[in-house]
């Protein structure tokens, strides 16, 4: 018998928390789903690292003496289950060693606390708060009173930022990576039509509180903070479900000539609100450089904020009309990527241009949508010479801008698979603005391409832990996941996209993408016939559907499918390289070579990931295959 000890609430270990009081494991700021036996053999075994725990003393522990189960099936099954959900090799544990015949070890490195503390919140002592508005000093209006409106809220922002990243600063130690949320600002100028002015600030927001101190501090993206808008949630659900430390509120409203920008910042713990202040500006007299806002900030504070990755996000030239478009294109890109809606963001997109004419940003959202339209309903040598016109327009107006050269990478590596040149360009993007979600986004697609899964995984939770709630990010992670080999944590992480929205096709689709590569071929038409049902009258999902239900011996069925699709490529695209696939699945190995032939000429961006995809495995080892696979030059080919 052990003797008895004190039982921590919250153990860490390996980047892992595991929480006994609200028994939950989590990684980051998503919780990750074990059954409760599960769960309490992995408790038990961690609160007794490095110790020999038995079989036995498992049964004691986890079931009561009347329960009537096969034993030993069940701590095999639960050993599995846990193993699968940390990522962890029976053959070589990094958590959980198997002792035969006696029991399990614990020997991952842990850390235990009785509960977070203060010290572990708050990286250093806050001063007390500040009321008081804060004017800054003017300079002659130089545009009209929409562009001064613009400067003087980005100024705003910057300042906001600079005090929120000094109070996370004043420490001399190294504190923890502390956590928060720009909640979306109220519009409280009386105008619904005015709300861009709303929402535009609290995108400037993340933007700069982004790139104080990437290491220190770490922003939810916008995706996942917007979803709280009007929820009417408390400060503290909030917190609980973002992972975060700190929520900053705040509201703009706009009278006359002037503004007044007021925020406040509330530490989630004890929901005290720690820190507020408004701001003001006159229209009329506000200062059109961010430098001068800088050297206001200056004088007024002593600021410290960390080592930057990047230099700090500098105010948008444009006017709001145009940068409400351009957000709302945005988006839609990022939150719900579909064909239908890539096609509302190209308007927005051309909204904001039509608005004024030299808004680089719009020509990088145009980029990226044109790049998207290249997976679907457009011909991906037409959808890649726009995208290519459209960043390199955006370069010329604004050399230093990361969108861009996030958009330029995805057409040197899709349409010209210059390799080496694209990831150049996403790094370059990534100096720029380090905390730019699709720089990571897209780079940790180059990377799966690559081969480099362990980076493109990691990547992939970067983006998930600064944007918990996007459907799209937690599809994507999954499909990392998928194409590292890592089938039952993919479909873990399938599920749980599913769970959080289930309405969204792609997850569907890269599920089924998974059962297929287990050869699970009627779970895989189930999941592609549900994306197939979503995408309305787009054909996303249905060369899927064919390839499957030819695979599972449907062939009459499939190729119904598959007449209707070329029967109807004239009006939307059918790829080359889709047709391979299904052609291959048919046993037409000619058809599907020349039909890749036809996809290398055309230089189908797709063909980036044949060597990993697994519905050409039939076609390994012929030499006109070899032949194109070394044409596309994938890393490790």
């Amino acid at each position: 018998m052990r003797p008895v000890t004190k039982t921590p609430v919250i153990v860490r270990f390996e980047g892992y928390e595991l929480d006994q009081a609200a028994e939950e494991l989590r990684k980051g700021s998503f919780s990750l789903k074990l059954q409760p036996q599960p769960f309490k053999i992995l408790a038990y075994l961690a609160t007794h690292p490095g110790e020999l725990v038995t079989r036995q003393e498992l049964r004691e522990h986890v079931w009561p003496g009347d329960t009537f189960v096969d034993f030993d099936l069940a701590i095999n099954q639960a050993i599995k289950q846990i193993r699968a959900v940390l990522n962890d090799d029976a053959d070589h544990p990094r958590m959980i060693a198997t002792l035969p015949r006696r029991g399990y070890r614990f020997i991952a490195k842990t850390g235990l606390a009785a509960g977070a503390t203060e010290a572990e919140l708050v990286p250093g002592e806050l001063p007390e708060a500040m009321t008081t508005p804060v004017n800054v000093g003017s300079s002659p209006a130089r545009n009209g009173w929409r562009q001064r409106l613009w400067v003087a809220l980005a100024a705003a922002a910057l300042l906001i930022a600079v005090v929120v990243g000094y109070r996370f600063s004043t420490n001399s130690r190294r504190p923890p990576k502390v956590r928060i949320a720009v909640l979306p600002f109220q519009n409280l100028t009386g105008d619904l039509n005015q709300e861009f002015l709303a929402d535009g600030m609290t995108e400037e927001m993340i933007a700069q509180l982004g790139a104080m101190d990437p290491n220190r501090l770490g922003v939810i993206a916008r995706t996942s903070a917007v979803k709280y808008k009007n929820s009417g949630k408390g400060v503290d659900q909030i917190g609980k479900e973002l992972g975060v430390d700190y929520v900053l509120e705040g509201s703009v409203r706009e009278s006359a000539s002037r503004v007044r920008i007021t925020a406040q910042l509330i530490r989630v713990a004890d929901q005290i609100h720690i820190w507020s202040e408004s701001f003001d500006r006159n229209l009329e007299d506000v200062m059109a450089l961010e430098v001068d806002v800088a050297q206001a900030i200056a004088s007024r504070i002593d600021v410290r904020v960390g080592q930057r990755r990047g230099p700090p996000s500098q105010p948008v030239q444009t006017n709001w009309e145009a940068y409400a478009a351009y957000l709302k294109g945005r988006h839609i890109l990022l939150d719900r990527k579909s064909a239908a809606t890539i096609i509302v963001a190209l308007e927005y997109f051309q909204r904001a241009l039509q608005l004024d004419p030299n808004f680089a940003l719009a020509y990088a959202g145009m980029a990226d949508a044109y790049a998207e339209q290249a997976d679907g309903d457009l011909d991906p040598a037409r959808a890649f010479t726009l995208s290519k016109d459209a960043a390199t327009r955006a370069l010329s107006l604004n050399p230093d801008l990361a969108e861009a050269h996030v958009s330029l990478a995805n057409e040197l590596l899709y349409r010209e698979w210059k390799w080496a040149d694209a990831e150049r360009e996403y790094q370059r993007a990534l100096e720029l603005k380090p905390t730019y979600e699709e720089a990571h986004h897209s780079h940790s697609h180059y990377l799966t391409l690559a081969g480099r899964h362990n980076q493109a995984i990691a990547e992939s939770v970067w983006l998930l832990e600064a944007d918990p709630l996007s459907s799209h990010m937690n599809s994507h992670l999954g499909l990392a996941y998928l194409r590292g080999g890592h089938f039952e944590q993919a479909l873990a992480q399938f599920n749980k996209t599913i769970a959080l929205d289930p309405n969204y096709i792609r997850v569907y689709v890269h599920m089924g993408y998974a059962y297929e590569s287990r050869k699970m071929y009627a779970d895989a038409i189930g999941a592609f016939s549900k994306a197939v049902s979503l995408a309305g009258e787009t054909t996303e999902g249905q060369p899927e559907l064919a390839r499957a239900l030819i695979e599972n011996g449907e062939t009459q069925k499939g190729l119904q499918l598959l007449r209707r699709l070329e029967a109807d490529s004239k009006r939307q695209h059918l790829s080359s390289l889709d047709r391979a696939a299904i052609y291959t699945a048919l046993g037409e190995q000619d058809k599907a070579l020349a039909l890749l032939e036809s996809a290398l000429r055309e230089r189908n961006g797709g063909l980036l990931s044949l060597h990993q995809q697994p519905a050409f495995d039939p076609l390994r080892g012929s030499a006109r295959f070899e032949r194109i696979l070394r044409a596309v030059g994938a890393p490790g080919t």
